[in-house]
Parts: structure tokens; C-alpha cells; sequence
């Protein structure tokens, strides 16, 4: 009978002796990530000023219109709100005359403005929450994935600390030198996981839903919505990109892996960089080729939060010395500093012509 080593034959065992303290140590980490810092500071920058203009814009291009697609003119969509079953305070709109909708409308052109400046993000987004999900319910039909997705968003983003880069609220801190409490990095890091976890679930269940249709199967999803009168805003450029099957082909299944795969590729650096481009150019082939640049704006401005502050730094800096760096940039600014000399010049000259006159009265009267 062979009697085997214990030290040799329990390698499960040996490792877990081990390791015993890994889970304390995973639970130090944990604990230290949400209290130690506020994460994704200068996405959620970016994503407040890139969605805040997106929607800023979206409400003066409609202005015109806003009183038949939300106001009293939308009356005809009563029992389709109805069914929706909006309650308090989502449905103050419903019988609102026009002194009230266009009040209301004002004031979230209001709020949307402070929340793009980063002004009072604590108290401006759950308003600004309120008054956008308000409007957008009168007239849900003529909605598409991007207003029902930012309105999702600033859910989130009232647990966020919004403004903690480029902005109002980040000028108004560094003067008076406030401290960061402990409770507002982990309602900040809550609400970046919440936002993580929405973009997945977003890109995840689109890619699966895509993937059990035989045109998604066959490479030839893309072809139809390029050719279609529906979202046909440059029918030549359309054309141009459908021409050849391959990049029809390409371009599908592209499409379908990078959003099934989307939540795996975050683990990594690079495959997340990857993933990340391959969906803002899926984003800017909507915008330009279908005509929707909300939708797309705004889920390139969540897709903002997956990237590092140190790449945006780096990019901003980059745009900083592009636009302020170059030829007519340098004669703008030399002109204003020849314009103030100028003015200081003359102001010291006519200062010293009246300290003149008044020593010339002084003379005479003597």
C-alpha cells in the first residue's frame, strides 16, 4: 500500500491556506475604491456638457414647434398619456395653458444651461429631472432612444458629483477651499456603477435582440435603414457606403459583437479602448447617415465616463493648443494686447493733459 504525501497531494487546499485573507484584502480594496476618491470625475464632465448642449439644443431647434408637440396644441395625445399612467408631478403638463407650458419650458431651458456650466448640479439635475421627464411625456411617440435613455441618466446622475471638474461649482469650491466628505464619494461611485451597469445593460440586450434577426444573421441589417426614405438624410452618401456588400457585411457584424461583447471588454485596457471606438464610429455613422444626432450625442456622451481622466486631460490640452496655439489665434490675441496698450496709453494721456489744465488754473489763480 502506497501511502501519498499530504503536502503534495492538497494543492486546493495549500492555496486556500494560503490566501486565506484574500477575501478581507478584496473587501479593504472595495471599501477604499468608493471612499478614497471620486471616480470618472473628468467623464462625467464630459458628460454633462456634451448631454447638457445635446439637449439644450434640442429644445431651441423645437422651440418654434414646442407649443404642438408638448403645450396645448398636443391635447389629441391625452388617452395615450392616459395609458402611460403618468402620475404627480409628471403630469402637471396635461391641462397646462400656454402661460404655464411656455413657463415651464423656459425654466428647463433654464436649468439645462446651469446643469451644461456645472452650476448647482445638487439641486439643478433632480429639478431639471422633473421638468425634462414632464415635457418629454407629453409627446412620447415622437421620442427615440435618446431621450428615454438621458432620462434614465439623471436618475443617476443626482447621486453623481457632476461638477467636480470644468465647472461653475469647481470655481465657487477651489475659492472657498471645501473639503470632500466621505458620504458624497460613495453616493458619487454608487451612481457610476449604476451608470456602468445601465450602458451594458444598454449595449448587451441591443446586441442579443439584434442577433435573433435573420437580416442581423445574413450581414445585411445595415443596407436597409441607410436605404430607407424613413432615415435617408444624404441618399448619395448611402448609396456610396452600400455599394459593395462587404462593408455592408462587415459593418453588421461588427455591430452585433461589439455591443454583445461590450461588457466583457471593459476588463481590459485596450480591448476597452476598442470597444469604445468601434462604438463612437457606430454613433457617428447614425448621426450623419440616419439623421440622429441626439440619439447618438447622447449615448457618446454616457460611453464619456469609460474613459480615463488622463486621456481626457490629454485631449482637452490638445484642443486647447490646436484652437488657441495656431496663426490667426496669435493675431487675435496680439491685436486685443495692442488694443488695451493703446486705450491704457491714452488714458494716461488725457490724465496727464487734465492734471496739466488743473496746474495751469491753479497758476492762474494764484
Amino acid at each position: 500500500m502506497v501511502v501519498k504525501d499530504s503536502s503534495t497531494s492538497a494543492p486546493v487546499r495549500d492555496w486556500l491556506r494560503t490566501h486565506r485573507d484574500a477575501p478581507m484584502r478584496l473587501f479593504d480594496r472595495l471599501i477604499t475604491w468608493f471612499i478614497a476618491d471620486r471616480h470618472a470625475d473628468y467623464g462625467f464632465a464630459i458628460m454633462r456638457i456634451a448631454s447638457g448642449s445635446f439637449l439644450l439644443g434640442w429644445l431651441l431647434l423645437n422651440l418654434p414647434i414646442a407649443s404642438r408637440i408638448w403645450g396645448p396644441g398636443s391635447g389629441y395625445w391625452q388617452p395615450y398619456r392616459e395609458i402611460l399612467g403618468y402620475n404627480f408631478p409628471f403630469d402637471l403638463l396635461q391641462k397646462a395653458g400656454p402661460g404655464l407650458f411656455w413657463a415651464w419650458y423656459i425654466v428647463t431651458i433654464a436649468l439645462v444651461v446651469a446643469f451644461t456650466l456645472g452650476w448647482r448640479t445638487r439641486i439643478v439635475t433632480p429639478l431639471l429631472f422633473i421638468a425634462y421627464t414632464t415635457l418629454n411625456g407629453q409627446n412620447t411617440p415622437i421620442s427615440d432612444g435618446g431621450n428615454y435613455f438621458i432620462r434614465v441618466m439623471l436618475i443617476y446622475l443626482i447621486l453623481v458629483d457632476i461638477s467636480r471638474r470644468w465647472s461653475l461649482d469647481a470655481r465657487r469650491r477651489a475659492a472657498k477651499d471645501a473639503p470632500e466628505t466621505q458620504t458624497g464619494s460613495v453616493l458619487h461611485n454608487i451612481g457610476l456603477c449604476l451608470v456602468v451597469a445601465q450602458i451594458c445593460i444598454v449595449y448587451l440586450e441591443a446586441g442579443l435582440y439584434k442577433v435573433q434577426g435573420s437580416l442581423w444573421q445574413e450581414g445585411t441589417a445595415v443596407y436597409y435603414p441607410l436605404q430607407s426614405e424613413a432615415y435617408g438624410v444624404f441618399p448619395p452618401l448611402a448609396d456610396l457606403m452600400t455599394h459593395w456588400a462587404a462593408p455592408v457585411v462587415i459593418a453588421t457584424y461588427v455591430t452585433v459583437l461589439a455591443q454583445i461583447a461590450f461588457p466583457f471588454l471593459l476588463f481590459n485596457t485596450i480591448t476597452r479602448r476598442i470597444a469604445l471606438l468601434m462604438l463612437l464610429g457606430m454613433h457617428l455613422t447614425i448621426a450623419v447617415t440616419m439623421g440622429l444626432p441626439f440619439f447618438s450625442g447622447i449615448m457618446a456622451s454616457a460611453d464619456a465616463v469609460l474613459v480615463s481622466g488622463a486621456t481626457w486631460i490629454t485631449i482637452v490640452t490638445w484642443l486647447r493648443t490646436t484652437v488657441t496655439g495656431n496663426r490667426f489665434a496669435r493675431g487675435l490675441r496680439a491685436r486685443v494686447r495692442r488694443r488695451r496698450a493703446g486705450k491704457g496709453a491714452g488714458a494716461d494721456e488725457e490724465s496727464g493733459t487734465a492734471a496739466d489744465s488743473d496746474a495751469s488754473r491753479a497758476s492762474v489763480s494764484q
